[in-house]
């Protein structure tokens, strides 16, 4: 009997390898001492690359038994280098070889000094796993806010919820008119602006107004988004700054479930023609707290009556 296929083709693990081989020759480079370990045609000695990168059909002239068995105190004694070459000398390979002859007519080798395999991602030039796993990912960009939502306590969902925010990945009604699924991209919320991801959970006045009655519980009403802020993190990464070390895990786990019925709220008034007021949302986010805490155990800041204040609830 057949395995049923997955709608993903799995690949070949020859893919991979090739990948890291690739990386790692890309990674590393030898200082030349007596020349007696380090192959002249292949290895990255001559400007921290090999002739094979800086000349490659010049190296495609060569043998392949040669370089594997050439190495750098041979080739430059008399510059038996040349004689390597067998291959057809057509224009390319003769400018090739006038550029390594020139690269090479400095090179000193020291009798007395071992060649020495240096790792490029490290100040001292020794491999470690850490900085061999940390360079696949140089020149990429973090994601603005990927490294606070992963500290902060919430459901599953609603985590995954604010990552496709971060990617700029809800389906809003700018996003779908931009993939022409629609032709109106009006916010449901206020009618006054097109309705982005961000405006919906920042920018929003029916939103704002939401952040500021629920802040202003407890105390911390200065921290809600003003028309000034039009971006869900950086307006998020700026108010916790402006509160105590204890009490930004609360508000962490606030603007992440607040954000999320934020988006269920978008989602009734869209498809299930259902409104609620802003009194009606604070009481959901509110219902939603002692739900979480109930449910999961957690330490969370909660209103005894969403108004007055504030208790710490410690639920084993």
């Amino acid at each position: 009997m057949e395995k049923k296929r997955s709608g993903k083709e799995e690949r070949d693990p020859a893919e991979f390898e090739n990948v890291i081989e690739a990386m790692f020759q890309a990674s590393i480079y030898v200082e030349v001492g007596n020349g007696h370990k380090t192959l002249f045609w292949t290895d990255r000695w001559l400007q921290g690359q090999s002739i094979s990168d800086l000349a490659p059909c010049l190296s495609n002239a060569v043998g392949s038994r040669i370089k594997k068995q050439r190495t750098v105190a041979q080739a430059l004694n008399e510059d038996v280098w040349v004689r390597d070459i067998t291959g057809a000398l057509t224009v390319q390979v003769i400018l090739e070889y006038f550029l390594i002859w020139d690269l090479t007519r400095d090179i000193q080798l020291i009798e007395n000094t071992m060649d020495t395999l240096c790792w490029k991602w490290t100040s001292d030039r020794m491999f470690t796993t850490t900085s061999a796993y940390r360079s696949f990912f140089i020149g990429q960009h973090p994601v603005e806010g990927a490294k606070l939502l992963r500290k902060t306590r919430a459901l599953a969902k609603c985590k995954f919820f604010i990552w496709l925010v971060l990617h700029d990945r809800c389906w809003t009604a700018a996003r779908r008119k931009k993939h022409g699924l629609q032709d109106d991209d009006t916010c449901v919320m206020c009618y006054q602006a097109s309705e982005t991801v961000d405006h919906l959970l920042t920018a929003c006045p029916f939103t704002r107004e939401v952040w500021f009655r629920m802040l202003r519980t407890l105390g911390w009403e200065t921290l809600a988004p003003d028309t000034q802020s039009t971006f869900l993190v950086p307006w998020w990464s700026a108010a916790r700054k402006q509160i105590s070390k204890d009490n930004r895990r609360c508000l962490d786990t606030l603007v992440i479930l607040t954000s999320w019925l934020l988006w269920k709220e978008r989602n009734h008034r869209t498809f299930d023609q259902r409104v609620r007021t802003v009194d009606d949302v604070l009481t959901w986010v509110y219902d939603e707290i002692v739900a979480w805490c109930n449910e999961h155990g957690t330490i969370y800041a909660i209103s005894s009556d969403f108004g007055d204040r504030m208790t710490t609830q410690h639920l084993d």
